[in-house]
């Protein structure tokens, strides 16, 4: 297939992919269904994807691939600001609310890719990227409260304190998840997320100062 035939092919699969996913769910979605409205055969399905789980990849793993990596980024550099943390550092919450905007804007960006994702992923290898993605930030969350708190290692972390950072960092992905459901539009989602961020910074430091 030439080039231009492929990338047309590949589109009108995804296109049709995510119509099929966002009505029926992963689990439902039919592979005929989806090349019958793309009008290509499944040989032509077979060709670009190896089965339903790449497809749904495919629709979703691009703006995935986008949040993972401001997470990234955002986690290195709190990594390097973590380095030189004294109990007199004035933590500088800009950069934190910048983070936060930026990714309520990629949300809403990409909100049928993420409501897929959130919703209706059972049964793909995405079905317990929710939980992943929470799981990252708690082992992050774990090397800041320890550093706040001044251990010298994980190791000094009471079972309280496990249970509280794995909580906190649960619920910041479930706050993000809340916007992106209860919101109607990305203008919504920002007029909140200023308050959301209070009740956020709020708790760390009221947990940090109380355990």
């Amino acid at each position: 297939m030439g080039n231009d035939n492929s990338k047309e092919t590949i589109e009108k699969l995804l296109q049709s992919a995510k119509k099929e996913f966002i009505e029926k769910g992963y689990m439902k979605a039919s592979l005929r269904n989806i090349c019958k409205e793309a009008g290509v055969t499944t040989g032509a399905l077979y060709f670009f994807f190896k089965d339903k789980d790449d497809l749904f990849r495919g629709v979703v793993g691009g703006p995935l691939r986008e949040l993972y990596a401001i997470l990234e980024t955002h986690i290195l550099e709190e990594l390097e600001e973590l380095k030189r943390y004294t109990p007199d550092t004035e933590v500088n919450l800009e950069d934190d609310k910048a983070v936060a905007i930026q990714v309520v804007k990629l949300l809403f960006r990409y909100k049928e890719e993420y409501e897929l994702l959130i919703t209706k992923a059972q049964g793909s290898s995405l079905e317990n990227v929710v939980d992943e993605i929470a799981d990252q930030m708690n082992i992050h969350y774990s090397d800041v409260f320890c550093t706040m708190k001044g251990y010298k290692s994980k190791k000094q972390m009471t079972k309280e304190d496990k249970f509280i950072v794995h909580w906190m960092a649960h619920d910041q992905v479930d706050i993000f998840i809340h916007l992106l459901t209860h919101c109607k539009s990305e203008k919504e989602a920002l007029r909140q997320i200023r308050a959301l961020f209070g009740y956020i910074i709020g708790g760390w430091y009221g947990v940090i100062k109380s355990s």
